[in-house]
This record gives structure tokens, sequence and C-alpha cells, in this order.
């Protein structure tokens, strides 16, 4: 009975807003190169030349995509004969995924969840295994897999407390969508609890840890800190205050505190990374009306830095940022956002600043309070107060700095992990 509702509403919703997303289309020139590949047409000869196995990878967006950057490197070793396809919902996604995974790896965007639709992509493709990366459930795409005899699994998994109630509503359809995975593996015990709690057999369940977490190891490059700091003309011992994967609202609530840092260094440097880009118009205004000039990162790659304000405008340069940062700010946490994963920022041996809005990165967050290297703050008072101490006092911030190095290395190794887990089902069935 779910499945039929769930695919009657889907055909519904698509002639129903088809019409206007095509008018959209037509009109902006936004989405056209994604029509196709959205209803399975897939052009890409390789499907049709590959003779190896092949592995249907669903990363949703440019956060699923920085996941699987790590469990292809370890699933290419482990499986070498392997053949790798990337879906992604998002146009950021996708464009994140073709500039930053491998060349062989084919990137597409994923189906409209319809069977005649995803069936044409399984035919297409015809997967020996699909994995599903954190909790981006698509029930066709599952059911029709697992009807055409394609293992299933589920890596990095988790389910925010949001989800988590609605999933409940219908948790007999979500028991019958877990029903389908060979293998789920989830961040943390609590993530297993939830998924145990709508159905799922606590014996395919396995606490492996966050996959994440070995992202940045994949894109540390050798001269990566001497290019920003070549690019951002810092000086030696310069400070530099990075603000990461910011939502509205909270940059208004960070300038008090650059003004704040700027009393105390003015020599320091400010480096906004909205999460959103289409949010720079917003931000730019923002800026100019408490009168802080700045510079777009783009321009400052090209003919260098000119002011103390830095506006992120492109994609895949937080870690290399977080790479010559000296105080870090983790955003999505002085609104209700959930938090972003600081984890990316400590690897660098960085102690992270957040507010109190982490619900989506709980573990990351205990693991780092556990050590004495991550700090909740309330909001831009108290941030400035911990930072201004954290200046006053540089040894502490050196202890803490070394803390947040170790703790961040501590975790690495969930992809390799989980990629085994694949690996092991596939070479035994």
């Amino acid at each position: 009975m779910y499945y039929r509702l769930y695919h009657i509403l889907g055909w519904l919703f698509v002639v129903a807003g088809f019409p206007f997303f095509l008018v959209y289309s037509l009109l902006t020139g936004k989405h056209r190169d994604s029509l196709r590949e959205r209803f399975g047409y897939l052009a890409d000869v390789r499907f049709k030349k590959a003779k190896q196995q092949r592995i249907w990878i669903h990363a949703a967006s440019v956060g699923e995509v920085q996941v699987a950057k790590p469990l292809l490197k370890e699933l290419s070793s482990l499986l070498p004969e392997a053949s790798f396809i990337l879906s992604t919902v998002t146009e950021q996604g996708k464009k994140i995924a073709q500039e930053q995974l491998p060349s062989g790896v084919s990137c597409i965007y994923a189906p409209i969840d319809l069977p005649l639709v995803v069936n044409r992509v399984l035919q297409t493709i015809r997967p020996a295994a699909y994995i599903c990366i954190e909790t981006e459930l698509w029930p066709m795409i599952i059911r029709e897999a697992h009807a055409n005899n394609v293992k299933l699994f589920l890596l990095n998994g988790r389910i925010s407390e949001h989800s988590f109630s609605n999933y409940l509503k219908i948790k007999g359809f979500m028991k019958d969508v877990l029903a389908y995975f060979s293998v789920i593996a989830v961040i943390q015990e609590c993530y297993k609890e939830r998924y145990v709690a709508l159905g799922a057999a606590p014996d395919k369940i396995h606490v492996l840890g966050n996959a994440k977490y070995d992202s940045v190891n994949v894109c540390r490059l050798p001269d990566l800190q001497t290019r920003y700091k070549h690019w951002l003309k810092l000086n030696d011992n310069q400070p530099v205050f990075v603000a990461g994967s910011t939502h509205s609202g909270e940059e208004k609530l960070l300038i008090s505190v650059f003004l704040s840092l700027k009393k105390k260094r003015k020599d320091v440097i400010w480096i906004v990374a909205p999460r959103h880009l289409e949010r720079l118009r917003e931000i730019e205004l923002l800026l100019t009306e408490y009168g802080i000039e700045f510079d777009r990162l783009s321009s400052i790659k090209e003919s260098g830095r000119s002011h103390d304000v830095a506006l992120v405008d492109t994609m895949g340069d937080l870690s290399g940022l977080y790479s010559i940062a000296t105080y870090i700010f983790c955003g999505g946490s002085l609104v209700p956002r959930g938090g972003h994963n600081i984890m990316e920022a400590a690897i660098w041996g960085k102690p992270v600043f957040y507010g109190p809005s982490m619900k989506d990165f709980t573990d990351a967050k205990e693991l780092m309070e556990e050590a004495d290297a991550g700090f909740t703050v309330s909001g831009p008072e108290e941030l400035t107060e911990k930072l201004l101490s954290m200046i006053e006092h540089p040894d502490k911030y050196a202890a803490a700095a070394e803390r947040a190095g170790k703790t961040a290395l501590a975790q690495q190794g969930s992809a390799k992990r989980q990629a085994q887990l694949v690996a092991d089902m596939l070479l035994n069935s």
C-alpha cells in the first residue's frame, strides 16, 4: 500500500510540476542538461563498454560527495576491477564530484524516483551494488534495485532527531525500505538505535564511525598552505579568523566578533565562507551596510588581497582556508541548522568554536569537547571573550590545537572499515 501510494503521488507530482519546470528551464537556461539524466537517459558510452563489476554510489549533494571521496579511494583499492558511477541530486553536487573525484568515476544526476525511470537507469548501468550515503533513501530505487538482484548498502548512516520523528510516522514503510539493505553502517550508537526503532534488523547494523573524517587527507596537498598564504598576502604570524559554512543570520552576529578582534590585533584577517553561494549578495549588502570593505576570494586568487575581509565565492576552498586559519568558527550552529563537520577544521590542528546548534554532529562535538579542543559558545559575546582569552594565552591555545589535531586524526579509518564491509559481501557472494 505504501509503495502504491508513493508511486501515485510521484506521478502526480511529475505531471503537475513538469510543465512549470520545463518553462522555467527554457526561460532561464537552468537544468536543461540535467533533464535527460533525471528521466533516466544516460549518454555515457562507458556504461556500454565497461565489463567490470559496476558499483552505483548515491551522494545527494556536496556534503555526501565529500564522504564518497574516501570511500571511493578505499573501494577502488579493495575492488580494483570494479567501475564506479556516482549520482547526485543537486547541480552543485555533480559539479564538485566531477572536479574532485577520479576521472574514471562516471558522475550522473539521480533519476526521478519512479519505477519506469529507475529501471531505465538500472538497465543502462547494470550495477552489482547500490551504495546509499548517509540517509538519502529513495524507496523506488531501493526496491527496484533489489528486484534486479543488486546488493544494497547504506553507509555512513545517520538520522537527525527531526527526520527520525517524521520517519516514525511511517514506520511500516521505513521497515520495508530498510529490509532491502544487506548492510547498514552508521556513524555512532545513537543512530543504530534509531534505525532499529524504525524496524531495521540489529544484526545488519555496524557502528563504524564517520567516513567524512577521512575526507581531508584525500585533498591534503603539500603546498596547500603556501598557496593560500600567497593568495591572501599573509605576513608571518598574521592572525586569520575563518568563519566556515555560515548560514543566514550568522554573518551579522560575527561582525561584532571581527571588530572586537580588530581592536586587539589590527592586522587580523576575517574570511567568511557561506554554506550556500546564492547568499553572496545578501552578505555583500550586510558588509557594506556596516562599512566593511571586502574582496571576493575569486578576485584574490587573480590579483591578491586588498582588504581585511575575504568573502568566499568559490566551492572546494574551505579545507585550504582552514589550513591557514588561526581561529575557526564553524557555522550552522549559532542559528538552528544543526551545525557542520568540525573535524574538517580540527584535522589541521586547530581548536574549533561553534554555537549551541550541533545536533547533526553530536559525535564530533562530544569527541572534541572530551579532548578540550572544541568550544561551544552561546553567542557572539562569548565567542569574542573566548577568542580574546586565547590571544592572551597563546600557550593554552597551542595545547588545545595539538589536542584537536590528535583527536581528529584518531577518528580516521572509518572509510576503510565501511568499504571492507562492501568488498567482503561482493567478493563472497
